[in-house]
């Protein structure tokens, strides 16, 4: 008795399969449509007059190298009955011999998708060897690639079957060349590129087969509330870079597009001006610098030299910004006990062990977070997320998994829970909507691959201890520590050593002493000078003493500390110029159309000639219903459209506005 797949599955070669896919929806197919050419592929191929859904199952797990649910091979299969290609008896279906299945093309589809995947395998496999990392073969090089795509989308869709546990993650070392790969070779070529897109976004597809409703891929949500957590918000500012807020500029434009809005709460206001608080205090000084956890805002605030004034400023222009980029901001709602009981229960899933605080900052401010998504709520349950009215959307998984754990164990409730996964909901939108964003599943990548290039945190908290020694020691001044730890070279050289060590705890000191030197050598020789005015920049601009004047190598200094930050403020202007005049533009326009079509009804209604008698009455309130609700479908298609057209006009203003501004 063949199984049913109950979860994803690609086997070697399927690949080529799920970029097949992607080239379908291209080409204008449905999320159903698109799997329709493998089944007549397979069906072309059997010899059998008759044969049941199983069997159909397993030959495109044999042929085409991707399982599939069954209940989707039938639907599929239930297609070609009603369009007469075959007919079903007592449960299996029988070939229509008067009338052939239409020419299938899918093998020699797939021999261009496998030859262009072939050139990015080979492509792969010569960048591994640069770094030492022999890949036997081609197809061994697809594998690796494969493993990776889903190491980093493990979470493709909200609602998709997880991965078969088969399935083996791939190594330290070949995350980081394949992310490597990715940034330096694969970017800059539109062909490679191209390539990885269509199996990365064919993955998507593909998954989507294992929705529990394949048919809610297409449908919009209704009314749905995404409150964003902190780390995103300060994502989407640039707080960590450049392709970080891309991909959560990206983000939004999805969300919204699909009818999404995207909200933040007072309180993660209040917490990110917290943490701006901290960076202000602690960039002051040398030691303060050297206790900042390495995270990926703390690596940007270092690497591009952020002065206290820097973050003082960015603290006072939070509001703004955040509405800038797209937001809206919404007052937290008071708790309500009737839908909030449970928080100690929650706040003890959430605590760090390590700390054992239940009134951590960070703790305090996700309970309240979800504690607002329950108010919001009211009691509604829903199992589908297009309904769920609110959610609240992060990116960290222990706070996921610790909040799921106590929705489903400690709460004992069902439907859809309070949070949510940002990347797997964006996965699900942007299935609605694949033509509005094309580039944004590879940008999501590209952005993954960045983060998979830092070091870890464990190779960064040996490198803090060995600078602090060295210190101690005297080896190294405090201005020299600042220099190596604000260098982005630091970051590279510590990556470069994981490439060969997988435990950081086997890095010696004397790699560190080399990486240390290289830092320091890189530097002009007047490194210290240099370093010395920074530092004094530092401590000045934090008593509120500005110099006006400085001598001319400062100014170069000077120059390049501000870059940043002038260049990230420059994007949020342009972000919020292109958000207000797409909005205004389409607001105009929606209202324009609303007041047409009420007028266009309103006539007919009373343009109808109404007889006398009941009959009249009737047919009248008939016709006026009638009219009222083909209204209300219209303009609701109108607000969806809309929708699209703002993001839209969106993208084309931020582009216009970036050569402009």
């Amino acid at each position: 008795m063949p199984q049913t797949a109950e979860a994803p599955s690609v086997s070697p070669g399927g690949l080529v399969t799920v970029a097949f896919l992607k080239a379908r929806l291209d080409e204008g197919d449905d999320h159903l449509g698109i799997f329709m050419p493998l089944v007549f592929d397979v069906l072309s191929r059997l010899t059998a007059q008759s044969f049941a859904t199983e069997e159909i199952q397993e030959s495109i797990a044999a042929n085409h190298g991707v399982a599939m649910p069954q209940q989707v091979v039938a639907t599929l299969l239930k297609r070609a009955t009603a369009k007469k290609y075959l007919s079903r008896e007592a449960g299996r279906y029988y070939r229509n011999t008067a009338r052939s299945f239409p020419p299938s093309h899918v093998s020699a589809e797939k021999a261009q998708i496998e030859e262009a995947q072939g050139r990015l395998a080979e492509a792969l496999r010569s960048h591994a060897a640069s770094r030492g990392l022999v890949v036997e073969s081609t197809s061994a090089a697809l594998d690796m690639l494969f493993r990776f795509l889903e190491a980093e989308q493990v979470v493709l869709l909200l609602g998709s079957k997880p991965r078969l546990g088969a399935v083996v993650d791939p190594s330290q070392r070949e995350r980081a060349v394949i992310a490597e790969f990715v940034q330096d070779s694969v970017q800059n070529d539109p062909a490679l590129l191209g390539v990885l897109r269509g199996m990365l976004e064919g993955l998507v597809l593909y998954h989507a087969a294992f929705l529990p409703d394949l048919s809610a891929a297409s449908r919009r949500f209704k009314n749905l509330r995404v409150v964003f957590d902190s780390t995103l918000v300060r994502q989407a500012l640039g707080y960590e870079g450049v392709a970080m807020r891309t991909v959560m500029r990206e983000t939004i434009d999805v969300l919204k597009a699909s009818g999404v809005q995207c909200l933040v709460f007072d309180k993660t206001i209040h917490e990110i001006q917290r943490i701006l608080a901290m960076y202000e205090e602690r960039l002051a000084t040398a030691r303060g610098r050297g206790t900042l956890r390495p995270v990926p805002m703390a690596r940007y605030f270092l690497t591009q030299l952020y002065s206290p004034s820097d973050v003082r400023e960015m603290s006072a222009l939070l509001e703004h910004e955040i509405v800038a980029s797209g937001f809206q901001i919404l007052r937290a709602p008071n708790r309500i006990p009737e839908y909030t009981s449970g928080e100690q229960a929650l706040a003890a899933r959430l605590m760090d062990p390590t700390r054992k605080d239940e009134l951590e900052p960070r703790v305090v401010h996700d309970i309240d977070c979800v504690a607002g998504i329950l108010t919001l709520r009211r009691g509604y349950q829903s199992m589908t997320i297009e309904d769920a009215q609110a959610v609240f959307a992060t990116a960290s998984p222990l706070v996921i998994r610790n909040t799921r754990l106590w929705w489903e164990e400690d709460e004992h409730e069902t439907g859809v829970e309070p949070v949510v996964n940002i990347r797997a909901l964006t996965g699900l939108a942007w299935l609605k909507k694949p033509s509005l964003c094309s580039d944004f599943k590879v940008n999501e990548l590209v952005a993954l691959c960045k983060a998979a290039l830092r070091p870890n945190q464990r190779t960064w908290d040996r490198f803090l201890k060995h600078l602090d020694s060295l210190e101690k020691s005297k080896k190294l001044s405090s201005d020299e520590v600042t220099a190596v730890l604000v260098s982005a070279m630091s970051d590279h050289l510590l990556k470069a050593i994981e490439f060969e060590n997988d435990d950081p705890s086997d890095i010696d000191a004397v790699t560190l002493d080399e990486i240390v030197g290289r830092v320091t050598a890189s530097y002009a020789a007047d490194a210290k000078e240099r370093m010395k005015a920074v530092t004094g920049e530092y401590e000045a601009k934090l008593a509120g003493m500005e110099e006006r004047t400085r001598a001319a190598a400062e100014r170069a200094d000077t120059a390049e500390r501000t870059a940043a930050e002038e260049t990230r403020r420059r994007s949020m202007v342009i972000e919020g110029r292109a958000r207000t005049w797409a909005s205004r533009l389409v607001r105009a326009a929606r209202w324009a159309v609303t007041i047409l079509l009420v007028a266009g009804a309103f006539v007919l209604i009373t343009g109808h000639p109404f007889h006398g008698g009941w009959v009249g009455i009737v047919v009248g309130l008939a016709l006026g219903a009638f009219i009222t609700l083909e209204l209300v479908g219209i303009l609701r298609h109108v607000s969806e459209w809309s929708a699209s057209m703002e993001t839209s006009l969106t993208r084309r203003f931020r582009d216009w506005l970036g050569g402009k501004v």
